[in-house]
């Protein structure tokens, strides 16, 4: 699953947010040096991984709520990456985003996705071909996306567009 599936969706993912945001992939076409910080806000704003999951193996106070050692505890991180608090106006998508805090996506600390800096360097390279290439991609109908339970992303993809040489 992991450097497989987990990139393969969210390239998907990716190209439905710019579907949806033409001037963002028309911006990645013309500047194509924004490709590594188009990753981190697609990863933000429409991740395919939308949790994680651990246990305590020692009591922990969280926001004035204990959490018995042993607990399995689910975090939201999707919701993390459209916080408020952490990020301005976290339902924009802005591809020129500066000084984004870290999105919780690739998780953190020792749990630290270990392919993160592959699919970083994968989906930058295949969405600044496509923007080059597709300068007018477009959806063309619903995307429906996969059940919630371990990697999602969009179960069919209908696009159109025009191919550039």
């Amino acid at each position: 699953m992991a450097g497989t599936d987990t990139t393969r969706n969210q390239l998907a993912a990716a190209v439905e947010v710019f579907s949806d945001h033409p001037e963002q992939w028309a911006m990645l076409a013309e500047r194509p040096e924004l490709a590594v910080q188009a990753v981190h806000e697609v990863m933000r704003y429409s991740p395919v991984i939308l949790n994680t999951m651990r246990v305590p193996v020692e009591d922990v106070e969280l926001a004035g709520f204990r959490i018995p050692a042993g607990t399995l505890v689910i975090a939201n991180t999707a919701a993390a990456n459209r916080d408020s608090d952490v990020y301005d106006e976290p339902g924009r998508f802005d591809i020129t985003r500066e000084d984004a805090p870290a999105m919780l996506t690739f998780g953190g600390g020792v749990h630290y996705c270990l392919g993160a800096h592959l699919a970083r360097i994968e989906l930058a390279e295949a969405l600044t071909t496509m923007a080059r290439r597709m300068p007018n991609i477009r959806t063309t109908g619903p995307v429906p996306w996969k059940s919630m339970t371990g990697i999602t992303g969009p179960a069919n993809l209908p696009v159109e567009f025009t191919a550039c040489p």
